[in-house]
């Protein structure tokens, strides 16, 4: 059985490669035969936005402005670091072209709308796909350029938010129209489902967790360190995190490394080591060695878990909604292991037992291969 994967991939960030890659293995794994279908990411530099791929809800003026900057910033550090850009990329090509199966480039919306597909299954799976502040047209990852005759599947979706704007409900009740069977990542997107749609979705795990930590070991480049470290995986920057590192550095003498966000050095201080060129093999050996994590990230969070790092998820302070971190966190059972950015912090904890985790986490392994197994097989 031919099954295309549509998802957010090729945007320089850990955690959307290793959860597309994660959902094609698994597949493949099982037995079909999966790849993804590249469309590119609005993001990407090849990208060619349409009159089409305008957003399909409207996108608040700070928003926009927001991600514009961002881009510019991107693009910068792009030609003013080109050694550390093309090492990454390499790396990041690298693993997805030792792991993961992707098809030919589709650049526009119209190209992918336009293409003669043959697939017997369509999964829009994972990450930020439903996101209603993304800054282009979301109707594809609700497929609705796939036949109407082949099945149609959402396997891990994330809003990545934990509430809509109503006026937003309309469109995306249209939207949800195109899939026959919907799964989400968050017990907040499954709520929002049903009160959008009035359809019961199914609460399945991110792609990443399907794997095991001995498979992802498999795939993972070994980081080797002479002592015990700290790592820092963080998305925007935050003094209060490395502070925070610092307080834990004084506790029990670690040293600390930052894991890059992008191709450019974060931290100032020579005593914290930036790596700045890690593709996701990379990525994976640096949090099985770790001996501590610190991250503002939902795959931070992830792969912490998966490896049994101790850890501590640190929610951003102007951020009120923090759904995927406080569900994924509740589900396993470690709440207080999420912080709020600026929070007094008292004398940290520094050890977790993993044994509910591990327990919670194979079991829901297992429900949600056997929700897309017989998603695609039914």
């Amino acid at each position: 059985m031919k099954i295309g994967i549509i998802t957010i991939l090729n945007v320089n960030n850990y955690g959307a490669e290793l959860q597309a890659s994660a959902l094609d293995m698994k597949l493949r794994s099982l037995g079909y035969d999966s790849e993804i279908i590249n469309y590119l990411y609005f993001k990407h530099k090849d990208y060619v936005p349409e009159q089409k791929s305008k957003p399909i809800v409207e996108i608040d003026f700070i928003t926009n402005l927001k991600g514009i900057i961002l881009k510019w910033i991107d693009t910068y550090n792009r030609f003013t670091h080109p050694k550390n850009t093309k090492i990454r990329k390499q790396r990041f090509e690298k693993f997805h072209a030792d792991h993961t199966k992707i098809s030919k480039p589709y650049k526009s919306i119209s190209a992918l709308y336009n293409a003669k597909l043959d697939y017997d299954v369509y999964v829009v799976g994972s990450d930020q796909v439903w996101n209603p502040n993304t800054r282009t047209s979301i109707e594809p990852y609700f497929l609705a350029f796939a036949p109407e005759d082949k099945k149609r599947i959402s396997f891990a979706s994330s809003f990545g938010v934990g509430s809509l704007n109503p006026s937003f409900y309309p469109i995306y009740k249209k939207c949800f129209s195109n899939l026959d069977i919907i799964s989400c990542r968050e017990a907040s997107g499954v709520n929002l489902i049903k009160e959008i749609t009035g359809r019961e979705a199914t609460q399945v795990v991110d792609p990443t967790m399907l794997l095991t930590k001995e498979e992802w070991a498999q795939k993972m480049v070994p980081y080797h360190s002479e002592e015990p470290y700290i790592l820092m995986y963080i998305l925007t920057y935050s003094p209060y995190i490395t502070n925070l590192a610092l307080e834990i550095q004084k506790q029990t003498g670690y040293k600390i490394i930052r894991l890059c966000f992008n191709n450019i050095n974060v931290e100032k201080d020579k005593s914290i080591l930036n790596i700045v060129d890690a593709g996701p093999a990379e990525f994976l050996g640096l949090y099985e060695s770790a001996s501590f994590v610190l991250t503002n990230s939902f795959h931070g969070s992830v792969f912490s878990l998966l490896f049994n790092v101790p850890f501590y998820t640190i929610a951003p302070a102007k951020k009120s909604n923090n759904a995927r971190q406080e569900n994924l966190l509740r589900m396993m059972k470690l709440e207080h292991r999420l912080i709020k950015e600026n929070d007094k912090f008292l004398k940290s904890d520094l050890t977790i037992d993993f044994t509910y985790a591990n327990n919670k986490l194979e079991e829901e392994r297992a429900k949600s291969i056997n929700f897309l197994t017989n998603a695609i097989s039914n």
